[in-house]
């Protein structure tokens, strides 16, 4: 019994560590503007977690030169 007694905290933090892991499924909006015309898109991301998540939630704008050809992004995200 004090052997279960003892056992009791370790469990207790292994369940508290495991459930600190925030993931969420993510819906996100892609606008591409290239060569003055602009397409959108939908992306769906599941089970996005811990820095991943923190990186992709909210709005992003960059600019990236493709073989020459110049593509400005907008990608805007919401997760769940």
């Amino acid at each position: 019994m004090k052997k279960l007694v003892n056992l009791f905290p370790i469990a207790l933090a292994i369940f508290f560590f495991s459930s600190c892991n925030k993931c969420k499924d993510c819906s996100c909006s892609q606008t591409i503007t290239q060569d003055g015309q602009t397409y959108t898109q939908s992306v769906e991301y599941t089970d996005v977690c811990d820095e991943d998540l923190d990186n992709i939630q909210g709005t992003i704008s960059f600019t990236q030169n493709v073989g020459g050809i110049e593509q400005s992004v907008e990608q805007t995200c919401t997760c769940k």
